[in-house]
């Protein structure tokens, strides 16, 4: 009981606490792709918290230490009689599997929700769109500027014909290379995952700020992608043509809810982070995972 005390704890501190630390973290928008990782090591942290919690609070004598000792449980090495092993080997797994079940069962609920909806809408794009194909992209007959991408199996670049008048060539570029990096990047998978965590888990602060941060740092990254081959200034008046166009809501757009936020950070940039720095981070996300475990695993925390 001592353990599920403890990772209940540690699972308020990162369902509630470390998310309000995070989000003001003004480095995240320095290095976007080591604060992503970090909102990711987190969601991932807190159900592997919860799974322990459950294990602990449903175990009869059991100590969980890993993988290894599942294992050893379920196949023997431990001392109890075989009947009693394979009767209580399962039932560890049970607790576990349902807590990480839930979150993954949503994922998998938004990635279909979300195909369905940009089938629906390719199929109108197929009709009402013409193929450009100097620009590998599909252009919509719309006077309002606006530009988006739609991932899945059969991509696609959406611009409207206001955008394709509205741009310079160099913005255009711009707004080309930013809706493609979405699209290498697979950052609708990103989105499906903290869309699917925030479902899991309504309410919960953590749940709500990986939402909302991911979508904003990956159209960080995505500009970062751009200006390799463009300069801040031809995006950032790209930017500002567009952000008024409306997209589908599956969508990945240039412009959207974001953009004063990364006008700022274009025109005011302050440079990336020190690569020591930006390691430490990264080494953090990797270990953050493994955390319940470790805090619970003594003999003293039975």
């Amino acid at each position: 009981m001592i353990a599920a005390a403890v990772l209940a704890g540690y699972a308020t501190v990162v369902g509630w606490a470390a998310p309000a630390a995070l989000a003001r973290a003004r480095w995240a928008h320095r290095s976007p792709k080591a604060a992503l990782a970090l909102w990711r090591a987190l969601m991932l942290s807190f159900v592997i918290a919860l799974a322990l919690t459950a294990y602990h609070l449903t175990r009869t004598g059991q100590h969980l230490h890993g993988l290894l000792g599942v294992l050893d449980v379920w196949l023997g090495g431990t001392g109890t009689p075989a009947t009693e092993r394979a009767a209580e080997g399962p039932g560890l797994l049970v607790p576990i599997a349902l807590a990480a079940a839930w979150p993954l069962a949503w994922f998998g609920a938004v990635l279909v929700r979300s195909r369905s909806h940009r089938r629906r809408h390719l199929a109108l794009l197929d009709l009402a769109g013409r193929p450009e194909p100097r620009l590998h992209a599909v252009v919509l007959e719309h006077d309002t500027p606006a530009a988006y991408c739609l991932p899945g199996p059969q991509p696609r670049v959406v611009l409207t014909s206001g955008t394709l008048a509205a741009l310079t060539p160099d913005q255009l570029h711009a707004v080309l290379e930013h809706e493609r990096a979405h699209l290498r990047g697979r950052h609708h998978l990103s989105l499906a995952l903290t869309e699917g965590f925030a479902r899991a888990f309504p309410g919960l602060p953590l749940a709500r700020a990986a939402r909302t941060q991911t979508a904003d740092l990956l159209e960080m990254v995505a500009d970062d992608h751009a200006l390799r081959s463009c300069t801040p200034k031809a995006l950032a008046a790209a930017m500002c043509e567009v952000a008024a166009g409306g997209v589908p809501q599956t969508a990945l757009a240039a412009g959207g809810p974001t953009v004063l936020l990364r006008l700022k950070r274009l025109l005011r940039p302050r440079g990336g982070l020190h690569p020591a720095a930006r390691t430490a981070l990264l080494l953090l996300a990797l270990c953050a995972p493994a955390l319940p475990y470790f805090v619970t695993c003594g003999p003293t925390l039975g």
